[in-house]
């Protein structure tokens, strides 16, 4: 058949918000338009791309296995577009990121904002999710390159990954918090109560939460409360009783307008390190690279920072870090190492 670009785009707007409705607005046509678009596009293909059920439209078998081709073409066709614009000396065109949770609350709007600052007439649409879906979508070729925690090696043979700095995990309560005023506290004081997190821990973080967990004599999944929006756990956090295990730059804001208390617990096993990920086939639009350099400059700035709000918690308390955090880490992390 002959493919016409602007009939898939509709098709993949349609498709991403499962309604005429909003997908005419998001397209910036009227519905009449939008729904002449789809019965052109099923005409052509002589197939029944979508279900219409009670306003909400959802693609059939087949117009899945359409989409999921229709999205690679439209990508191809966009990162041709861009390869043009950039040959003209234009730095033009779209791009879709994904971003992860704990990226999100510490670095993707600073770097965004650099790039926009510079390059104003690019679009960009940032997908949130944790590394799991983000990794998924990656290799459906819905994004351009995803910035959160790496698969395991094993897992991750398709991808180019650029390590950015590791980051040291700590337990965040509100002033009021029982723990607060517990002297010589212990990780497994903490793991007492219900903890909030990203829904997607590593293994070996996951491992030794468990662990302090068991020796606290509590049983119960972890995290106690999944979330993927920082803020949401924060403000959680901020009201309840539950443990927020989060980085101390994300939640610079909060510690210095004493809405919340970071714990002077450091434990070598609770942290990450975020990356870069992007699929080894496939070309990325020439203007990523600003974007992933913009990315890299503002995971540095609050890497940085992260130190600083470090060396105050430990410096202001005289409670023992618990483990030993390897010298090795604590060189990378003054160095600020970005690999």
């Amino acid at each position: 058949m002959d493919f016409d670009l602007r009939l898939l785009q509709h098709a993949r707007a349609l498709a991403e918000e499962g309604n005429f409705a909003r997908a005419a607005r998001t397209l910036h046509l009227t519905q009449p338009a939008l729904s002449r678009s789809i019965q052109e596009l099923e005409r052509r293909t002589g197939v029944k791309l979508f279900d219409r059920n009670q306003g909400r439209v959802e693609p059939t078998d087949l117009g899945r296995v359409f989409l999921a081709q229709a999205r690679e073409l439209l990508s191809q066709a966009e990162a041709l577009n861009q390869e043009v614009a950039s040959m003209r000396g234009s730095a033009s065109g779209s791009l879709v990121v994904g971003s992860g949770t704990f990226p999100t609350a510490m670095f993707m709007a600073e770097a965004a904002s650099a790039f926009l600052c510079k390059n104003p007439q690019v679009a960009i649409r940032f997908v949130n999710d944790n590394w799991v879906g983000l990794v998924a979508a990656l290799r459906r070729r819905e994004l351009d390159f995803v910035v959160a925690a790496p698969p395991v090696a094993e897992d991750a043979t398709d991808l180019a990954i650029h390590l950015l700095a590791p980051r040291q995990g700590y337990f965040l309560v509100r002033p009021a918090h029982p723990l607060v005023a517990k002297s010589a506290l212990s990780l497994a004081d903490i793991m007492a109560y219900p903890i909030i997190c990203t829904g997607r821990l590593s293994a070996p973080m996951m491992a030794r939460l468990l662990e302090c967990r068991n020796s606290a004599g509590v049983t119960g999944r972890i995290p106690d409360v999944a979330c993927e929006s920082h803020d949401m756990m924060r403000r959680i956090t901020a009201a309840t009783d539950h443990v927020l295990v989060s980085t101390l730059a994300a939640n610079a804001a909060s510690i210095a307008g004493g809405e919340l208390v970071a714990l002077p617990v450091i434990d070598a096993q609770i942290g990450a390190t975020f990356a870069i990920l992007r699929l080894q086939t496939g070309t990325l639009p020439p203007i990523a690279d600003e974007l992933i350099a913009a990315v890299i400059a503002a995971d540095r700035a609050t890497a940085d920072a992260d130190r600083e709000w470090e060396a105050r918690l430990l410096h202001s308390s005289a409670a023992p870090v618990v483990g030993t955090i390897p010298r090795k880490r604590r060189r990378e992390a003054a160095g600020a190492a970005v690999r």
